[in-house]
């Protein structure tokens, strides 16, 4: 049956499972891909679909699962010849020396579930926050005891206690005041990508100091920003709201200010063996073609690597 990406994609979305979606978007011959072919990685690193095989595979389900951490989208370039000559951008190119000889180049796109943004508390604040997180296309959750009293847009979750929420999500503790202890153990508890507290940084120091009495961890604890927001000097809800949101998108957008061209001329990388024909990295847990010789299994990308290999082992080795 051909595999129908689309279809897929949407099963994945709407059971918020996270997976990456790689295309190929040029290729030099000889290559078994054709341009325009996609496959689906998910997060344990099972591919869907037909993007090439042996060398090609492997990469790009390692790329995949280091889009799926970052959350940025990669352009990867496979091919024997290095092609980056400053005029353009590839964020990864990886050398290879593979039997087939062709180029292969890639997009690849993480799809992630919408980010919750859960605030904890039923302040002027936590109103304007939600308001605006509606903008910016959160997922909210909104939570603290008469929460449903307080007017938020309908599509905010209200939940009338301080809980954990699961999944991908960033917090906001607005109860200033009503039950900041408990709202701040509530959001640890969460393991938010970024955690801040609106608070005076003399209130701020006193709860920190009850959260480690209170046997948190000191990691957990240091991971807390305040006051919450960027100093932009702030002094209404409204305006404490937008430095907060602004922070998120700082935060947000920060990896992307890292994104440069790696050349990676496939050397060990976490413990990765070599093809000894081609230099590909090997997982060995994942591999299909492996030998045996004096002793020591190597591990190769493909079947035509092996076959080389085995027929003068001592040459390669």
């Amino acid at each position: 049956m051909k595999f129908n990406w689309i279809l897929r994609a949407a099963d994945l979305e709407k059971k918020s499972i996270p997976f990456a979606i790689a295309t190929v978007i040029d290729t030099i011959a000889p290559t078994s891909a054709k341009p325009m072919a996609k496959a689906i990685i998910t997060a344990d690193g099972k591919m869907e679909g037909w993007i090439g095989g042996g060398c090609a595979k492997d990469s790009v389900i390692d790329e995949a699962l280091h889009c799926l951490k970052t959350g940025m989208s990669s352009v990867l370039r496979l091919s024997p010849q290095q092609f980056s000559d400053g005029n353009v951008s590839y964020k990864k190119e990886i050398f290879l020396m593979c039997e087939s000889g062709g180029t292969l180049e890639f997009h690849i796109e993480p799809v992630l579930p919408m980010t919750k943004l859960v605030i904890y508390g039923s302040t002027p604040a936590v109103e304007a926050l939600a308001k605006m997180g509606e903008i910016l296309d959160y997922e909210i959750y909104a939570l603290a005891p008469g929460i449903s009293e307080i007017d938020l847009p309908d599509g905010v979750i209200k939940m009338e206690e301080f809980s954990a929420i699961e999944g991908q999500c960033v917090a906001v503790v607005a109860a200033q005041g009503e039950g900041d202890l408990r709202a701040l153990k509530a959001a640890i508890a969460s393991k938010p990508e970024f955690l801040s507290l609106i608070a005076s940084k003399k209130k701020s120091k006193s709860l920190l100091k009850q959260l480690a009495n209170d046997g948190i961890r000191q990691d957990e604890i240091d991971s807390i920003k305040f006051p919450a927001g960027l100093d932009i000097g702030a002094v209404t809800p409204q305006e404490i709201a937008v430095s907060i949101i602004a922070e998120l998108v700082q935060q947000k957008m920060a990896k992307a200010h890292e994104d440069k061209i790696i050349l990676e001329v496939s050397e060990p990388n976490n413990g990765k063996p070599k093809d000894p024909i081609c230099g590909m990295l090997v997982d060995p847990l994942t591999a299909d073609h492996s030998s045996d010789y004096e002793g020591i299994t190597f591990y190769f990308c493909c079947g035509g690597c092996k076959e080389r290999f085995e027929t003068e082992p001592a040459a390669y080795v």
